[in-house]
């Protein structure tokens, strides 16, 4: 059991209330107060400071749950909310203050006790997780300091170490010497996983094509703050143009957030270098960064001025004129994961962040954007990496089967059982159970799969004894489970105890600086595959997969480039079969008639009938029933044709 916690039950049914006080009790916590309302709950905050929340939602009051939610994260107060509602907007407000867990009304002592020892459990791994990644920070600067190198190298070591803390896109480094602003500009934009490019005032000239001098024009004119601070969205666009440098960057370089850290140096009186982050994501910096911030400035300092009594002269001209680390090669890890773009840069730090965890994670996105790829980079970069990775496609299983196929079952549990089976939950102990489709997963079933990821231990169907299981549990699913749970298909209990990690795999449409990429890595494969000598695409049919939406993501892509090479006549791909109506737009002077594949054909048909069902797949009435074939086999051919549920 875990620690005895001085835990606050914040719920305005007295009986219910009660009821959870007298299970804490029995289990050894501390109940500081039983408060009704918001303005009560905060009270017991300030006087008592509770180690743990149980947040109803909907309280006597104007203040909802949520409203007190919001303090109790400013406060680092872990909080579990209590309500048996679920309203899709609800949910989706509830969803963004960070629940350690969701409790469903009415509660079983077991699931209670189970949720606060997984968020006491979620709350220390946060808190040891960011120390020992700012131990290691200050670690690095040491040997930084101690490393032989020129200035820029070893800034570019500083700044590296940095992107485990502070996400961005770009950095800029300033120096003001004696309140003078220092000629050196320096900065590095980030162009892969482990890839930098400096940028300094010849690079910049290059990318916003202006003169040195106009450039040094905008930095005089720039006024740099000196406390920590941050801008995201509509307030970096104001800062922009009050800031001509900042916004210079913004519109040149497509930056959409920035966060300024001051390093004062104590060695030149009104010195120091502020390094300004900025990020292509709108919302990239938050009040947590700030104080980071001021963590971080003692140890960077220690490392600055030991480099300048190092070098002894700040401007000393750098050897290296353009620094990238690990061109062209494959990080361990991500081998099958191709692209460059911001957005899939950052998925991949949250992927080194979370992997060596033990942490539960549900990767959502649309279908065909490569999520079993994403679970398989995490399973390669955890502990369990030699153990077993077992996959189970939760759409294409009857519900009468998924039991056993997940549990197991005994010989003559049920008719045609004619020997023991072991289940995947067995099969993965020690290892990793990636669940795919987890939105498909009937109700009835869910519970039992709730029952076995919360106190690890599974029963055989037809079998009396308990099994324990060690796995990890990786979840991915191309539904909106938040509107699943709002009616009523999904259990929210399960949907707060997966999405304890989450990533949004981006669409294709969003990272079309992915496309180039993406296009050559699967002409490679292929034309090997096919043995056909196809090595380029030409500008033509590069322009119309730019301008294509990709409905169907990175499977339709890589279908699309394995026909356009089998259609191929020289060693260059000039035309791609785009589905008909993006044809007429991308090349609307053709006079060529464009004629839809079968496979195309079929997409469309069972788009139409899902359109006239509602998305629903079976029962009477379900898409099934209606094209005639078994709701197994419709998922598996939605899936081939990139089709997806949650668009209906």
């Amino acid at each position: 059991m875990a620690k005895p916690l001085k835990i606050l039950i914040v719920e305005d049914q007295f009986v219910e209330a009660n009821h959870l006080r007298l299970m804490l009790k029995k289990a050894g916590h501390s109940i500081i107060g039983m408060a009704r309302s918001v303005s009560d709950a905060k009270y017991y905050i300030v006087q008592e400071r509770p180690e743990l929340v149980l947040l109803d939602i909907f309280l006597s009051g104007k203040e909802t749950g949520i409203d007190l939610a919001e303090i109790l994260k400013e406060n680092n107060i872990p909080f579990i909310y209590l309500s048996a509602n679920s309203n899709e907007e609800v949910l989706n407000k509830a969803k963004l203050t960070h629940p350690y867990g969701f409790l469903v009304k009415p509660f079983r002592e077991k699931d209670l006790l189970v949720t606060i020892e997984i968020a006491e459990y979620h709350q220390q791994h946060g808190i040891e997780s960011s120390i020992r990644k700012e131990l290691l920070f200050q670690k690095q600067l040491k040997t930084i300091v101690k490393k032989s190198g020129t200035w820029d190298d070893r800034v570019l070591n500083i700044i590296t170490s940095l992107q485990s803390l502070i996400s961005f896109d770009l950095v800029m480094a300033i120096f003001y010497i004696d309140s003078k602003l220092s000629n050196r500009v320096l900065g590095y934009s980030r162009t892969g996983l482990h890839e930098y490019q400096k940028i300094g005032i010849e690079e910049l000239q290059n990318i916003t094509a202006l003169k040195e001098s106009e450039i040094n024009d905008l930095r005089n004119k720039s006024k740099v703050e000196t406390d920590a601070t941050f801008y995201n969205d509509q307030d970096f666009v104001k800062i922009c143009d009050k800031t001509p440098i900042k916004k210079m960057i913004a519109n040149s370089m497509n930056m959409k957030s920035n966060l300024m850290l001051p390093v004062p140096l104590s060695l030149h009186e009104n010195g120091g270098l502020y390094l300004s982050f900025f990020s292509r994501q709108a919302t990239n910096y938050n009040k947590n960064h700030l104080t980071l911030c001021e963590r971080l400035q003692e140890p960077l300092i220690f490392a600055i001025e030991n480099l300048i009594l190092a070098d002894k002269k700040l401007d000393q001209k750098s050897s290296s004129v353009n620094q990238k680390t690990g061109k062209n090669a494959k990080v361990s890890g991500f081998e099958t994961i191709v692209g460059k773009s911001p957005i899939l840069l950052k998925l991949f730090d949250h992927i080194i962040q979370v992997a060596p965890a033990d942490t539960t994670v549900l990767i959502t996105g649309e279908s065909g954007t490569g999520k079993e790829s994403i679970a398989n980079s995490i399973r390669q970069l955890s502990g369990r990496k030699n153990g077993p990775f077992v996959k189970i496609n939760c759409s294409a299983l009857p519900p009468s089967l998924i039991e056993s196929e997940l549990f197991g079952h005994e010989k003559g549990s049920f008719t045609g059982a004619t020997e023991k089976r072991i289940g995947k939950f067995e099969q993965a102990h020690n290892g990793t159970l990636f669940l795919d489709e987890i939105g498909d997963m009937p109700l009835e079933m869910q519970a039992k799969l709730l029952r076995a990821i919360q106190e690890k231990e599974i029963e055989r169907v037809g079998g009396s004894n308990s099994v324990k299981v060690n796995v990890r549990i990786i979840a991915a699913t191309n539904c909106n489970l938040e509107k699943e749970v709002a009616d009523g298909r999904f259990r929210l209990d399960l949907y707060y105890r997966l999405n304890v990690f989450p990533i949004q795999l981006p669409p294709l449409r969003e990272r079309k600086e992915d496309i180039g990429l993406l296009a050559r890595h699967f002409i490679a494969i292929y034309s090997a595959k096919i043995g056909k000598n196809v090595t380029e695409i030409s500008e033509t049919a590069l322009k119309s997969l730019l301008a294509y939406q990709w409905p169907g993501n990175i499977r339709e892509l890589e279908n699309l480039i394995e026909r356009s090479i089998l259609l191929a006549k020289t060693d260059t791909i000039e035309h791609i079969p785009l589905p008909s109506l993006d044809e007429i737009k991308i090349n609307n002077t053709s006079n060529e008639w464009y004629f839809k594949t079968i496979q195309e054909n079929e997409r469309e048909h069972i788009i139409n009938v899902l359109e006239k069902c509602n998305g629903r797949i079976r029962g009477t009435g379900g898409a099934s029933e209606i094209l005639g074939l078994p709701p197994t086999t419709l998922a598996s051919r939605m899936q081939k044709l990139g089709i997806k549920r949650n668009h209906f």
